[in-house]
């Protein structure tokens, strides 16, 4: 009986410990595992309407690492593969391309040449920028894995445009379903949205490429730059884009951040309504226009962090090298020419009548509400007043509301093309055509631009195009902005980018 007693004593002790090191090897499992389990949080200006990677914030949606389409564009600009994998251009209009097989949709669905022509097909129902980019007439698939595109005219940018967001590849079955997440192609797959709150995206398991190093990034929307500073500061993210410029100083002193820049393909600007009474006249936007201290808001107000922009594209670009001719008349000899006479405050009038003028500005780029009250200030000290404006949302307000001067940011070559951005912005019967500007020779121009296969030749007739605006003055182009990141340390990968809807990708890691 006691021999029993210490038989069971010895298997009462034996199962402890079996139990004890189970539970302690089970501890030890999961302390990996969440050691393997890494976060980051980023903040964002922009909330994206919507999910829909074909609809107007497709770029937003491509920025969480979620989208991918056929072209990718590298450090130099350059059309690389992605999605599609090899293409050819059989004659002017014919291109054909072979694509990546085995990549699937966060669905599970497999990516094939049928789902692609589904996603492209939405893309041109649901977004005009993708019709403008592509000038699709017919696509067609010739394999599983091999699709025809045929254009309406010939579209020498087809390649580079296949990189903009609008043309994303999804699983449109996705999209036909309620409460569903677009089923896409990246690296991560989105977890939960909220809209103008955060987005959460987590890595995808059955990715084609690299497998994300994180296993989810949350992306935080913030539109003040200055509280975007503050949550990276107080530790509530991780990083954050488009920091104020007049704050580097202050993350200079922060041994636990990093201040990142690099040049980008962005113009700060100054747009002019042409329906707008004044502004119709050539004259009233010369005298706006020489008011603008380029070289003291790239010191003043970039504080270096730019360059001052003589035309609408960078010259980092090789189409971007233009002189702006700023004239011999001065403002006073400008507006007299026009019978404006200055009263006895010192303020220009004309019929009775101030020149006073409303200028629209927006917080998601605090230096441009900035560059506007200099702006401003300038004028005033040459007798024209300007009220400016707040608005949220400046796409809209320049739609909707009654200007006459608007900042604005455009990343004019976004597929390090000219085509897109002078066809879009400037042609004549442009929707996007906000300034209401109307050239004919520009229209002529830009029609030989489309058709123009050989690269010095497109370079050419972008200059000449610029050339004709700057003569004509739809807008007055001030600086080209750096692309300013801040970061903790130990956030590896995430950095500026010419191209700017390419921040988070499955190679962003934190080292804790």
């Amino acid at each position: 009986m006691k021999g029993s007693k210490n038989h069971i004593t010895v298997a009462i002790a034996t199962l402890f410990l079996f139990i004890f090191g189970v539970t302690g090897c089970a501890g030890s499992n999961v302390s990996i595992d969440t050691a393997a389990y890494k976060t980051m949080t980023v903040a964002f200006p922009w909330s994206p309407a919507s999910l829909d990677p074909h609809g107007s914030d497709s770029w937003e949606v491509m920025r969480s690492g979620t989208g991918e389409t056929l072209i990718r564009l590298n450090d130099q600009l350059e059309p690389t593969p992605w999605l599609a994998k090899e293409w050819k251009r059989e004659n002017e209009t014919t291109w054909i391309f072979m694509l990546e097989e085995q990549v699937r949709f966060h669905n599970g669905n497999m990516m094939d040449a049928n789902s692609v022509k589904g996603s492209l097909l939405r893309s041109l129902e649901k977004n005009q920028r993708a019709n403008d980019l592509l000038q699709i007439e017919e696509i067609e698939v010739l394999a599983a894995d091999e699709l025809k595109i045929v254009t309406s005219i010939p579209n020498s940018a087809l390649i580079a445009h296949l990189a903009d967001p609008s043309t994303m590849i999804v699983d449109v079955t996705s999209m036909e379903e309620a409460n569903i997440f677009p089923a896409l192609t990246g690296a991560f797959k989105v977890k939960q949205f909220n809209k103008d709150e955060s987005l959460l995206v987590e890595s995808y398991d059955n990715y084609w490429g690299e497998q994300a190093l994180l296993s989810e990034v949350k992306i935080k929307y913030i539109s003040d730059g200055n509280t975007r500073l503050m949550a990276l500061q107080s530790g509530e993210v991780d990083a954050t884009t488009d920091i104020p410029i007049d704050t580097i100083s202050l993350l200079d002193h922060d041994d636990n951040i990093k201040v990142l820049t690099a040049p980008s393909l962005r113009t700060h600007m100054l747009l002019y309504n042409m329906n707008s009474p004044l502004f119709k006249e050539e004259n009233h936007r010369k005298v706006i226009d020489k008011a603008i201290p380029r070289e003291e808001i790239v010191n003043s107000v970039m504080l270096g962090q730019g360059t001052v922009a003589n035309s609408p594209f960078s010259d980092i670009l090789p189409f971007g090298k233009v002189e702006r001719n700023e004239g011999e008349e001065s403002i006073e000899q400008l507006l007299t020419q026009d019978g404006w006479k200055k009263n006895s405050n010192s303020t220009w009038e004309k019929e009775g009548n101030p020149f006073e003028v409303t200028m629209l500005s927006f917080p998601q780029r605090p230096e441009l509400s900035v560059m506007a009250e200099i702006i401003q200030s300038r004028l005033a000290t040459e007798g024209i007043k300007v009220n400016i404006r707040q608005v949220e949302n400046i796409d809209d307000a320049l739609g909707k509301e009654d200007w006459d001067l608007s900042m604005y940011s455009m990343l004019t070559a976004h597929t390090g093309d000219p085509q897109y951005f002078l066809n879009v912005f400037y042609r004549s019967d442009s929707q996007s055509n906000v300034s209401h500007y109307v050239s004919n020779s520009l229209d002529t121009m830009l029609d030989q631009l489309n058709e123009t296969t050989e690269i010095e030749s497109r370079n050419q007739l972008a200059v000449q195009a610029q050339e004709t605006i700057n003569a004509d003055l739809p807008q007055s182009f001030i600086v080209h902005p750096k692309t300013i990141f801040g970061v903790k340390n130990e956030v590896q990968g995430f950095t500026p980018n010419p191209i700017e809807y390419y921040y988070i990708h499955s190679q962003i890691d934190v080292n804790e």
